[in-house]
């Protein structure tokens, strides 16, 4: 993974001028895509998504639209095992049984929720120990007990690429700003070196600065070949990050449009049905 704000900021076609003026990153043209590494076929989930059929490949931002309630988080959720669901799920040519989070995990899968106060960090817990949650079972040595080296070395790493101030491993959580703790959310799952990334709600309620980086970095992982889906109820967002946008709709998915096909109206139009 490379380091937050390596990448160059440009303006994109679906930025407006309030996003120009805070210097809000919009990565310019597509990414190139590489191999289909999530395919869903007929997903449906208790939570009323419904026969969803979406493909994404290596290298790109699918953006997902739609109003609230229109179950673009329950799908996130039925894609990490978060609520049962049917249907087939392909992650890198391989289908998996995903039934838990664990299954998630081990399929490729990594989920950072919207709500990171509730689900995506434990505020108490030091940085270090929340960075280093999801990716338990790989630090683990020879009989099952953490290697507490390897575990800080890790920690370290995604403290510096990450730039989460102040930069301690040891520091409470909770005590870090909404924009770094929203770091910290992300490295916990960048740590489990995903094929798949999925994103709910991403830079709600961070600052412009941490904003900016995230987009950065969502940029960075996308030219590394890392697919990603993002949840997010900003339409200058969704229009701005995405390489394609799958509009949910009641549950099921009304429709999907290319980067140049996609305007306000358009995204609207799938959305409102």
């Amino acid at each position: 993974m490379t380091g937050l704000g390596s990448t160059s900021s440009s303006v994109g076609p679906g930025a407006t001028s309030s996003d120009v003026a805070a210097g809000s990153f919009i990565p310019s043209g597509m990414h190139p895509a590489g191999a289909i590494r999530l395919q869903l076929d007929r997903v449906s989930s208790i939570e009323g998504v419904r026969d969803v059929t979406l493909s994404v490949h290596g290298g790109e931002i699918v953006g997902l639209g739609g109003l609230v309630g229109a179950g673009r988080t329950e799908l996130a959720r039925a894609l990490f095992g978060l609520a049962p669901a049917s249907g087939r799920i392909t992650v890198d040519g391989t289908v998996r049984q995903i039934s838990s989070p664990a299954d998630a995990i081990a399929a490729g899968l990594a989920y950072v929720p919207e709500d990171r106060r509730k689900h995506g960090v434990i505020g108490e817990l030091r940085n270090g120990t929340n960075l280093s949650l999801a990716s338990l079972p790989r630090l683990a040595r020879l009989g099952g007990w953490l290697d507490r080296r390897a575990e800080r070395e890790a920690g370290e790493r995604f403290i510096k690429e990450l730039d989460v101030r102040p930069p301690l491993l040891s520091a409470a959580t909770r005590t870090l700003s909404g924009g770094n703790q929203q770091k910290v959310a992300l490295g916990r799952w960048l740590m489990t070196n995903p094929s798949v990334l999925i994103l709910d709600e991403p830079t709600q309620g961070v600052d412009v600065g941490s904003k900016s980086e995230i987009h950065a970095l969502m940029g960075d992982l996308a030219s590394e070949g890392v697919a990603i889906v993002m949840i997010s109820s900003e339409l200058p967002e969704i229009l701005g990050m995405s390489d394609r946008i799958a509009v949910m709709q009641a549950g099921r998915l009304a429709g999907t449009l290319g980067r140049h096909a996609a305007t306000p109206d358009s995204v609207l139009s799938l959305a409102l049905g």
